[in-house]
């Protein structure tokens, strides 16, 4: 998502940065320091959600839940209660959050022009490619594998770009080389975890819900090389943290560290673990910061209601415009990842295959449009996303 350039879900770019002695907004009102307001941020775009709901599972089912389900007490209220959630947020916020993509490129007639690209042609790249994978399931275990790898690498470059809107907020300014680090940190995370579903059979999943999925079984020194590159950029990020904290007396934001420490968490986690935090994380993680961000932008560039502070946004969110927005963005996001695979069965296929390429194919327009319409280099984006 956000590009500064940075890019809250595609390849940062380099950030437009500011240097520690050259306050960003100087002359103005300080920026309000949360996206939404405190409790929301803490759950929904740090990652407090997601690790209540693995606490929550871990304490009562375990690391095997078929052994552990019958025995313990309310087992199936905790179990109905985390199902809830899961189908709530994964509708509410997950399926949602592509949308949120779209209804910014094509808001106005300016940004349709602006984003001419992504508004009018790419999106038949997807439609192609999901007609090609519905054919083939060649193609369609091809698209689903890519997608698996290329998610990944979406999470992590929208935890940065978020990470560095609270950097902004909270006045912990990095110079451009502290800020290229800090990008090359994320950029090994993915380089990592990637090459390591490349080289590895058992970090390479079989099938994903109806779709076989291929193996690619690429050299295993590149993901040392990439094992190498994380931990020298670590090292240096480290640093960076440590030198401003000795220097300055600052730390980076807690907001950005558990965006951080939750981001490594879904790349390097296994077995079971990996099991509950993609269960989780799509929709209490990563959709929830996605819609925390545009539904914010949405309703400042828009304007508040008169009278009412950035701070007041999340009241915005139930104001007549607010619940319009959520209204496009949940009956479309049912539309295309309900309604659609439904549809599809009649022609022979499974609903798990056809809404499984769908997300793949639906993402692979998202991840590059939102690259583009992202942007802190952009002066009117910035002090939008700042404010």
């Amino acid at each position: 998502m956000v590009s500064s350039a940075i890019s809250l879900a595609g390849t940062p770019a380099v950030a437009e940065t500011q240097t520690s002695k050259q306050p960003v907004a100087q002359g103005k009102i300080k920026p309000y320091g949360w996206i939404v307001n405190p409790w929301f941020d803490v759950l929904f775009v740090s990652g407090g959600m997601l690790w209540l709901a693995f606490a929550l599972h871990l304490t009562v089912f375990g690391w095997n839940p078929m052994d552990r389900a019958a025995t313990v007490p309310n087992a199936f209220v905790v179990g109905t209660f985390l199902m809830m959630m899961t189908i709530l947020t994964q509708h509410l916020f997950a399926d949602t959050h592509t949308v949120a993509t779209y209804m910014r490129i094509y808001a106005t007639p300016e940004s349709r022009k602006t984003f001419r690209l992504y508004a009018y042609y790419l999106p038949w790249l997807s439609v192609t490619l999901f007609a090609l994978a519905c054919v083939f399931k060649e193609a369609a275990g091809m698209v689903v594998y890519i997608h698996l790898m290329w998610v990944f690498q979406h999470y992590v470059g929208q935890c940065f770009g978020i990470s560095l809107v609270y950097c902004f907020k909270r006045g912990y300014f990095l110079t451009r080389k502290e800020t290229e680090i800090f990008r090359w940190f994320m950029h090994s995370i993915s380089y990592a975890v990637i090459t390591r579903i490349l080289c590895y059979r058992e970090f390479s999943p079989y099938q994903y819900w109806d779709v076989a999925v291929p193996f690619w079984g690429l050299p295993t020194w590149l993901n040392d090389i990439g094992m190498f590159f994380f931990y020298t950029m670590s090292l240096l990020f480290l640093g960076v943290i440590a030198k401003k904290w000795h220097r300055e007396g600052k730390m980076i934001p807690v907001m950005a560290l558990g965006q951080i420490g939750t981001v490594l968490a879904i790349g390097w986690s296994v077995g079971m673990a990996s099991s509950m935090i993609w269960t989780y994380g799509p929709g209490m993680f990563h959709g929830s910061q996605y819609l925390a961000v545009s539904l914010g932008f949405y309703i400042k560039e828009k304007g508040l209601q008169e009278g009412m502070l950035p701070k007041e946004v999340f009241k915005n969110w139930f104001t007549p415009r607010g619940l319009k927005y959520w209204a496009y963005v949940v009956v479309a996001g049912m539309f295309i990842y309900v309604f659609v695979p439904h549809f599809m069965m009649y022609f022979g296929l499974t609903f798990g295959f056809v809404a499984t390429i769908i997300q793949a194919c639906v993402n692979f327009h998202h991840f590059v449009s939102d690259a583009a319409i992202w942007r802190l280099r952009d002066p009117k984006c910035r002090e939008v996303l700042v404010a």
